[in-house]
């Protein structure tokens, strides 16, 4: 897994959810600087903040993980 990729993609979802940095550090009870370093690829979440990430951008793991290129809504089968 390319950590860069997941950043890009973690960013994207964030942006198209209209949320800033520090809103979705907020929202997920991190530091700005955490999901700064996330987006910057320069640190990876682990699995519980991976998934809540996913639950709060409303995308799939395997969106932000590359797995897939469909930005598909977080909990749907379509």
């Amino acid at each position: 897994m390319d950590v860069k990729n997941f950043g890009r993609r973690m960013a994207k979802a964030r942006k198209k959810k209209h949320l800033t940095q520090i809103q979705l550090a907020n929202r997920i009870y991190v530091s700005l600087g955490t999901v700064s370093n996330y987006e910057r690829g320069l640190s990876f979440p682990d699995l519980s903040m991976l998934n809540t990430l996913c639950k709060e951008l409303d995308v799939s793991v395997d969106y932000l993980l590359g797995l897939t290129d469909k930005g598909r809504t977080y909990g749907t089968n379509y």
